[in-house]
């Protein structure tokens, strides 16, 4: 596999070895967040690799780069496109380019027919693009097996429950889907509304490669929600204005 100048050669099975059977640990900011700094996303990072993360899930080329500079532990790149019905991670290849210019191991694209298509012609597109491996961001069974076929080399349940072709999100993971995927012999990693220390435990038990945990850990804004909307005030704020 051919490499940019100034990168490091990107081997697959280095990158496989160092995530299989551990914590993929998303490090991103929402909108508005005050978190949302390419400085902050490296502290959180050097956190959770403190805590045990096996890699990172980072969004944006500014991000990545400020990540990449603190630690070698494989980097999941991915570039979320705000505006439509949900925002689309790298659906181009100019996207997945500066990703990887900015020092990601892995791009994570979005495989959905809801952006690309029944053939996902725009999907193979990025792959072809880049000289990493890419990850294929899927809802559905169907979408991971037709991401595969155009050369992705791990297979993410990222979009479940996101997309019309997907069943509504439940309240935890798609944990079917993760088997279903298995099944067949791709490289799955869980991710989508893994919550707890039992999600992730199941997912690797339904036949998970890695799991990956965003907002559970890395978000205090989410977290703080929801802890408080379960508080008296909470309930008292609803009911005056219901």
């Amino acid at each position: 596999m051919t490499t940019t100048e100034g990168r490091r050669p990107v081997d697959l099975d280095r990158i496989l070895a160092s995530v299989r059977g551990g914590l993929v640990v998303s490090c991103q900011a929402p909108t508005g967040s005050p978190l949302r700094d390419p400085a902050i996303t490296a502290v959180v990072a050097r956190a959770v690799l403190l805590g045990g993360a096996a890699g990172l899930r980072v969004n944006g080329p500014d991000d990545v780069a400020a990540v990449r500079a603190v630690t070698d532990v494989p980097v999941i790149g991915l570039h979320k496109v705000e505006g439509g019905p949900r925002p689309f991670i790298t659906p181009t290849p100019d996207l997945a380019r500066g990703l990887v210019a900015a020092g990601a191991d892995v791009v994570a694209a979005d495989a959905s027919v809801q952006v690309h298509g029944p053939r996902l012609d725009g999907f193979g597109a990025v792959v072809a693009a880049v000289d990493v491996p890419v990850m294929a961001d899927v809802s559905t069974l169907e979408e991971g097996l037709r991401a595969a076929e155009l050369g992705a080399a791990l297979v993410g349940t990222t979009l479940s429950g996101y997309t019309p072709a997907s069943t509504p999100a439940p309240e935890g993971p798609d944990l079917d889907l993760v088997a279903a995927l298995a099944a067949e012999g791709l490289t799955v990693v869980a991710e989508g509304r893994i919550r707890t220390p039992e999600a992730v435990a199941a997912a690797f038990d339904a036949g998970a490669a890695a799991v990956v945990v965003g907002g559970a850990i890395t978000d205090p804004l989410l977290t703080a929600r929801r802890f408080a909307a379960v508080t008296p005030r909470a309930r008292d704020t609803a009911e005056a204005s219901a």
